[in-house]
């Protein structure tokens, strides 16, 4: 058990006392960097939540309490009730009960310390992966054939982030925003296949960027950042009406306690010389806002969009405000990528992913079963 520090503690004390009161609650842990003991100075507080609620899918809520930042991880409490879905596995494996009134909490984390390692649910996990980067070169390819070059570059760079997942899940390395190259260097290197995090830090262009440029980035992030909330703002309604994980997606993200926390973060990593990894973190969150603000812009809007062409969906929403279209492209990088770009990163997407799908059984093998 980790010893927390006397703010953090109070703080916890007085939101699970508040949270227990309410009958959909039946469990609280604390999960992530505080419960694994890896906090940085920045690091907010990660709080999974058994609820009873009539939801179906995963959602996240952030808050500020006493200058603390906490996000309220919610999941459906029948997941636990049949086979528990493997994307919560590790929130389960780390977390630490605050709460729990029918041990339901105490008992599913026995289950997952006994299973979580085994190769059988590392096998599971990795499988999850190996389709999420399926789902997103075929996107890539789609997109290419449509000559929307954009979305066929980006689409074959989170394909090829998906399959790397498969060596930081067979090392064992607990999975972070905001520190996932330095898990995946880890990771790489533990497997002996260092080689790859430098194709994919070569492909991705993250292996450039200095602090000077992250710097920029943090900058033209909260400009986007205050656009893209002015509009939703704008289409409250509309918002309120969408789609589930659209409407939590954006409450989340768009949330000013959420822009501070992510800002701070940023920061901390380039002041100390995590520059690549302050790029990636913010270029993943604003991937995952523009996506469900196309969803949503284009529902406002009644024009109906191809998610294959992300980045051309999103110039046809955003034709009255080009500035703001040209800003989120710049951001992800995207604005000069021309027909070879995207030709080669599918190309070496798909040779990496043929590679690690080859031999991904036979990693989980020599690194779990036979220890």
């Amino acid at each position: 058990m980790i010893t927390l520090p006397e703010k953090i503690r109070r703080t916890l004390e007085k939101v699970v006392k508040e949270m227990r009161v309410a009958e959909n609650v039946y469990g609280i842990g604390l999960f992530g960097s505080w419960s694994r003991g890896d906090t940085a100075e920045t690091s907010d507080v990660d709080l999974l939540i058994f609820d009873k609620s009539d939801f179906n899918h995963e959602y996240v809520e952030r808050m500020e309490l006493g200058g603390v930042f906490i996000d309220l991880d919610r999941v459906p409490k029948r997941w636990i009730q049949g086979p528990i879905p493997p994307e919560i596995d590790q929130k389960l494996y780390e977390v630490q009960v605050l709460y729990d009134r029918d041990w339901s909490l105490a008992n599913t984390k026995l289950l997952m310390a006994k299973s979580y390692s085994s190769p059988e649910r590392v096998d599971i996990r990795t499988e999850t992966h190996v389709i999420d980067s399926d789902i997103f070169l075929s996107r890539a390819t789609s997109a290419f054939s449509r000559e929307d070059l954009p979305s066929a570059y980006l689409f074959s760079t989170v394909a090829l982030e998906n399959i790397l997942k498969i060596l930081v899940e067979i090392a064992l390395e607990p999975f972070s925003n905001s520190r996932f190259l330095n898990r995946l260097e880890v990771s790489a290197t533990k497997l002996g296949m260092q080689g790859l995090f430098k194709e994919y830090l070569e492909m991705t262009g993250l292996g450039e960027v200095n602090s000077a440029g992250a710097k920029d980035k943090m900058k033209l992030f909260k400009v986007i950042w205050n656009e893209i909330g002015f509009n939703v703002k704008r289409n409250a309604r509309a918002l309120e009406a969408s789609h589930f994980k659209v409407k939590t997606k954006l409450n989340y993200y768009l949330n000013p306690v959420f822009l501070q926390g992510a800002l701070m973060r940023t920061n901390s990593l380039v002041d100390t010389g995590k520059a690549a990894e302050a790029s990636y973190y913010l270029k993943g969150i604003l991937l995952d806002i523009v996506e469900n603000y196309v969803w949503l812009k284009s529902s406002v809007d009644k024009i109906k969009v191809d998610y294959t062409t992300l980045i051309r969906s999103l110039e046809t929403l955003e034709e009255k405000n080009p500035k703001s279209y040209n800003q989120i492209v710049s951001f992800l990088d995207l604005d000069k990528i021309r027909k070879a770009n995207a030709s080669n990163a599918i190309e070496k997407s798909r040779e990496i992913m043929l590679k690690i799908r080859k031999d991904r059984k036979v990693l989980i093998k020599n690194h779990l079963i036979t220890k």
